[in-house]
């Protein structure tokens, strides 16, 4: 179902495609990266733009090939520094108007099985919904910056405790235990 109150959407009617198909420029406002950055959790989306190419293949169905460009600032898991990032990348999705709306359809997936098509919903293609969520698949899900490291953590058996740090959780244990023995 297309969603006309996506962040970033660009409904695109599919009627009268020719076989040479279509090609749509496309770019983020400043309001729709804002909420996208929202929706993923970025701490800034400074710059998004899509070349997407919409091509009938048969059995109306259509084929969106489409490239995008982002320059994303996400938070570092470790330190909490913000993390610039340009990312690049490239997609391709079939839709098909033989495919239910999903509700009621049982989904088995298979790693190395091509992905089935997308519903074709009154011949219409929201192509900016379909960038935005491409981009959120290659988002870092964990972005450290650079040299960031976690050390021993609980329950981490290789950390060896220091036996010089005598302001741990355990110290004053530690001391009473020194003066009863």
């Amino acid at each position: 179902m297309l969603d006309r109150q996506a962040a970033f959407s660009r409904i695109i009617a599919t009627d009268g495609l020719d076989a040479s198909g279509v090609v749509h420029e496309i770019e983020a406002s400043v309001d729709e990266r804002t909420a996208l950055a929202r929706r993923f959790g970025l701490k800034s989306l400074d710059g998004l733009t899509a070349t997407v190419q919409l091509k009938p293949v048969g059995g109306g169905m259509v084929r969106v090939d489409g490239r995008f460009m982002a320059d994303v600032v996400q938070t570092c898991v470790v330190t909490l520094e913000p993390i610039a990032a340009h990312i690049a990348d490239s997609f391709t999705v079939d839709y098909s108007p033989e495919v239910e709306d999903g509700s009621h359809r049982e989904v088995i997936i298979a790693p190395d099985a091509e992905d089935p098509p997308e519903p074709l919903v009154d011949r219409k293609i929201d192509i900016g919904e379909a960038v935005a969520q491409h981009l959120a698949l290659v988002l870092d899900s964990y972005p450290r910056a650079p040299g960031a490291t976690i050390g021993p953590t609980v329950g981490d058996r290789s950390a060896k405790p220091d036996s010089a740090d005598a302001s741990g959780p355990f110290s004053a244990l530690a001391a009473l235990k020194n003066r009863q023995g």
